[in-house]
């Protein structure tokens, strides 16, 4: 199962890349699902072109570009395979771990993890971001999820059945995956760097994801917003108490000046980072409650259909 946003470079190169590692497995009968998020690129063209021979392959084109966890959530409502390997078409998720992958699930494994132990090839503020994000989901939101564990990975068929009882319209599947149980193992690979193309995750989209990975798991930072209110109420108080010893021993004749601002950057300043807080929750409340489509089809193109 693999989403595609504008990888028209990349797909020749990765359809090699598959098909090297699947051909010499005979002992199974593989589907290839592309779900084609809205490409603005020949991406569609491409996987259209594929001969049908070369390897047994199903589109579904979205009516736009939805994003990669609603891309992944379309494949996942229409995926029919045993065993269900998630994986991006920009080679960074290296083919040769299919093999492994097959041989862990046969010896009685629901759930394989990859998980990258060498980031060498990201950026230092990447790097830096990403220790930070692990450390904060597994300490105060998911300690089941897996460090430095993307979106590739292998699921059983019990373990997607489950998978498919989560209906939260804001996802971040690879948390969900984590607390599915079952049994549940992790390959070690190093992330070889992108074949071609352009990443489709730039920093805004990095931080949305990871807003919505904190926020979709955990109440922690209401929480800490009433901490933080707790705590200015008692700075508030000691403010409150030095500008009233400044007025009775005419220390300063601009205490008043003091007290005023020290009210406003205080309040103020919380005041408007708990209402953004509160916001995020309740647009998540709002986009659950509205129950729209996750996504839209505009075809699904079964083998044999493009010729």
């Amino acid at each position: 199962m693999v989403p595609c946003y504008n990888e028209a470079q990349v797909l020749p190169a990765f359809l090699d890349a598959l098909d090297a590692q699947l051909k010499p497995l005979n002992d199974y009968r593989f589907e290839l699902l592309f779900i084609d998020d809205g490409s603005q690129d020949d991406t569609l063209k491409v996987l259209q072109s594929v001969d049908e021979h070369t390897a047994n392959i199903s589109i579904i084109a979205l009516a736009r570009n939805y994003g990669h966890q609603r891309a992944l959530t379309a494949g996942l409502d229409h995926v029919k395979g045993d065993f269900v390997i998630f994986m991006d078409a920009d080679l960074q998720d290296p083919p040769e771990l299919i093999p492994e992958m097959l041989r862990l699930w046969e010896a009685g494994c629901d759930i394989v993890h990859t998980v990258r132990t060498d980031r060498s090839q990201d950026s230092l503020s990447k790097r830096v971001s990403a220790h930070f994000f692990y450390a904060l989901m597994r300490r105060w939101v998911l300690p089941e999820l897996p460090v430095n564990a993307g979106d590739y990975k292998g699921l059983s068929r019990r373990a997607i059945e489950g998978l498919l009882q989560y209906n939260e319209r804001v996802r971040f599947l690879r948390a969900t995956i984590a607390t599915l149980g079952f049994k549940q193992v992790e390959i070690p690979f190093t992330r070889p760097k992108r074949h071609a193309g352009k990443s489709k995750y730039p920093w805004i989209s990095v931080m949305r994801l990871a807003r919505d990975a904190i926020m979709s798991n955990t109440v922690i930072p209401l929480r800490l917003a009433l901490f933080l209110g707790v705590a200015a109420t008692g700075l508030g108080l000691v403010a409150g108490l030095y500008t009233v010893v400044l007025a009775l021993s005419q220390a300063s004749e601009h205490w008043m000046s003091y007290a005023i601002l020290t009210a406003i950057l205080l309040v103020g300043g919380l005041n408007l980072a708990f209402m953004g807080i509160l916001g995020e929750y309740i647009k998540i409340l709002i986009l659950e409650t509205k129950q729209r489509p996750q996504y839209l089809i505009r075809e699904i193109i079964q083998p044999g259909d493009s010729d």
